[in-house]
């Protein structure tokens, strides 16, 4: 039974995600089964996507590294682009938590080692991973494979979501830097291997809560967890590891994954450990006072979770200076304040003026503005929206890859106190922004 695509027969489908299908397929060919992955037909209708495809993908069939899945062949039939790859049989290290829980430090440093000599490997050769995560290492025994290579991804951060508003990688893992304007390097494959350290000896994430742009918020902006303090028996040492690896600023980390792996492999050598019960891991966001909207994400995540891209607003940290230097009034200039998406009314663009708002969502999917304002509304009684492009004020990032970013919030408020009351009100990921033109876009203003 099965389908006919190319030389391949189609038997069986293994994966389903944001970027596509992976499939079990018999190579009629080369007589031999293989993965097959079929990308959607939205992808190769990208002519940008499709050229960094090819490239990327030929860049990962020259790795030989025994720790990444062999790519047999990549292009494009009937106008659909397609990787072909080993079958390997096994389960991901994902179920393989969730099934027998968190692994021995030994087993979990033995584990980051492999995934980090395969990344050393993909990062000499340029390219960059961008979706390490525990679904995406397949275990034989006690062998890991690190698959996912040769998906064309962006080289920089603000082009780190698709134009439909998928984002490249899971948010329990993504480096803060991922959700700015600059650009990326290999250490965010540093970045997120450590994160998977962590839930390898813990179980879980090192953050957890409900609201994606609550997680965000934490790794833009709390300390690491102490894996240690997690679950009894972890060598103190471990907990520098993760510590070092998901440094907030990517100079401070370790510079290539196998160093991460390296000094994780010293620390289980550490004399110290610290005989804990396991704590389940507390969310991040302390609980609203009232009300706490059930918020509705406004974009979609690679294979398997939703990501809330209008999380850029919230990097790299909270400005620490709670009434910056008074501004002068804005330039006098004339802008298109455009009719509401969808059948809403107007936008309520405020002055840009030294007053605060309190932003309770974006929706950054073009297609999808209207239903996504209408959900951020429904969840916020009394809360407006603008479009950040026409409100010609510098504090408000106005584009997200390309996307006009309309912002529904709160206020205006005459000053930070009442904008911050209004946010310990609110609750969940909401964040203060001044309305001036001097204010970085890539700062909320601090409530602390």
């Amino acid at each position: 039974m099965g389908w006919q695509f190319g030389p391949y027969r189609v038997e069986e489908l293994i994966a389903r995600g944001g970027m596509g299908e992976v499939h079990r397929a018999y190579d009629v060919q080369h007589d031999r089964y293989v993965a097959l992955k079929l990308l959607t037909d939205r992808s190769a209708d990208d002519e940008e996507f499709r050229k960094r495809f090819k490239r990327e993908a030929h860049a990962a069939a020259r790795l030989r590294e025994p720790h990444v899945i062999p790519i047999h062949a990549y292009g494009e039939i009937d106008g659909r682009l397609y990787l072909d790859m080993r079958l390997v049989e096994g389960r991901n290290l994902s179920r393989a938590l969730a099934d027998d829980g968190p692994m021995h430090p030994a087993a979990a440093v033995a584990v980051i080692g492999q995934v980090a000599a395969a990344l050393d490997a993909a990062h000499a050769e340029g390219l960059i991973h961008r979706d390490v995560k525990p679904s995406n290492v397949i275990l034989q025994g006690d062998f890991a494979y690190l698959v996912d290579f040769g998906i064309a991804r962006p080289l920089t951060a603000n082009t780190d979501i698709t134009g439909s508003g998928e984002a490249l990688g899971t948010v329990g893992y993504m480096a803060p830097e991922r959700f700015g304007s600059g650009p990326v390097d290999h250490r965010v494959d540093v970045y997120a291997l450590a994160c998977m350290l962590f839930q390898c000896l813990t179980g879980a994430k090192p953050f957890t809560a409900e609201n994606p742009l609550a997680v965000i918020f934490a790794h833009a902006n709390e300390d690491p967890p102490k894996p240690s303090e997690r679950r009894g028996g972890v060598p103190t040492g471990l907990d520098r590891v993760v510590a070092k690896g998901m440094a907030k600023d990517p100079a401070e980390r370790y510079a290539s994954a196998g160093e991460l792996a390296s000094a994780a492999r010293k620390a289980m050598h550490s004399e110290t450990t610290k005989r804990l019960p396991a704590v389940p891991v507390v969310p991040v966001v302390p609980p609203a006072k009232r009300r706490r909207p059930q918020w509705k994400i406004a974009a979609a995540a690679v294979l398997l979770v939703g990501i809330a891209a209008a999380a850029v607003w919230l990097w790299p940290k909270a400005s620490t200076t709670g009434n910056p230097q008074a501004t002068s009034p804005a330039p006098t200039t004339t802008t298109s304040v455009p009719s509401g998406p969808g059948g809403l009314a107007a936008p309520d663009n405020p002055p840009c003026d030294g007053t605060h708002i309190l932003i309770v969502g974006s929706a950054v999917t073009a297609a999808n503005y209207a239903s996504d304002l209408r959900q951020f509304l429904a969840d916020n009684p009394g809360a407006k929206y603008l479009h950040a492009p026409s409100a010609g004020c510098g504090s408000l990032r106005t584009h997200l890859d390309g996307n006009e970013i309309y912002a529904v919030y709160y206020g205006p408020f005459t000053d930070k106190e009442s904008a911050c009351a209004k946010r310990t009100e609110v609750g969940g990921g909401s964040f203060v922004r001044r309305l001036d033109n001097t204010s970085s876009p890539d700062r909320a203003v601090s409530c602390r």
